[in-house]
């Protein structure tokens, strides 16, 4: 006798989505996991993870980021940008305003704010000491504790790799003696001794120095009274910007 054979209904896995869909979660588990571990977002990092992305489901294009110019971007771009500032460089300008703040600070926990003035221009930063803190009157000799004031402003000023013009200015005074003839001869011996000091004393290449003697033909007040001539005897330690630096690297040279 033949049996005849029963059919049977073949089983349809109705479950099978499940798989799909836990892979799914499991990467989107992953996308979220790194982005939380970003603590800074660095945009080339952050467009390679989103191609990857893109080559591994096909499109990607909102699945680590939203689309360009969804409202979503931009609040992701405003919530981002301090953090990206945070590692940029500083710019020239905001390391001169750093130095600028820093020396202040010293100058004034030192009581040296009467005497030591910092400003910023166009030029760069602008040192000026004034008085006798680097100098007794009539004389170019570095005072002994002119050194130590020296040496710890130039732990600021030497933080930046500029070039340093330094300035020597005098009052009318009229000085005439075997050492120093005019006050030519004393504001340029006393930039020149800055300047050789700097170079002996902290190693700053020469190249980034320069020097020079203004006599007492530029002052910043009038002659006419103790504390206006205090003033005007001055030195000038100026850290050049780069654009102050180039403007002077073209300028022609005085040939003999």
């Amino acid at each position: 006798m033949f049996r005849k054979r029963q059919k049977h209904d073949s089983h349809v896995n109705l479950e099978r989505w499940l798989i799909s869909y836990a892979d799914f979660i499991t990467l989107l588990f992953i996308v979220f996991l790194i982005l939380f571990s970003m603590s800074a977002v660095d945009a080339k990092k952050f467009q390679a993870l989103r191609e990857s992305f893109s080559q591994i489901t096909g499109s990607g294009a909102s699945l680590v980021m939203p689309a360009p110019g969804s409202a979503a971007l931009s609040s992701a771009n405003i919530n981002t940008g301090k953090e990206k500032k945070k590692n940029e460089v500083p710019s020239e300008q905001e390391r001169f305003e750093q130095i600028k703040e820093k020396m202040e600070q010293y100058t004034q926990a030192k009581g040296l704010d009467k005497n030591v003035k910092i400003n910023i221009d166009q030029n760069g930063i602008n040192v000026t000491i004034t008085g006798t803190v680097l100098f007794a009157i009539g004389d170019a000799t570095l005072q002994p504790e002119a050194k130590k004031v020296i040496k710890d402003m130039f732990n600021f000023i030497n933080s930046i790799d500029n070039p340093l013009r330094i300035e020597g200015h005098t009052d009318n005074v009229p000085i005439h003696n075997a050492r120093y003839p005019s006050n030519w001869e004393l504001s340029a011996a006393r930039a020149m001794n800055l300047v050789r000091y700097l170079a002996e004393e902290y190693k700053i290449k020469p190249e980034r120095l320069s020097g020079a003697g203004y006599g007492e033909y530029h002052p910043v007040a009038p002659n006419d009274t103790p504390e206006n001539r205090a003033k005007n005897r001055r030195v000038e330690i100026m850290i050049l910007s780069s654009k102050a630096a180039a403007a002077d690297a073209q300028k022609p040279q005085s040939k003999p």
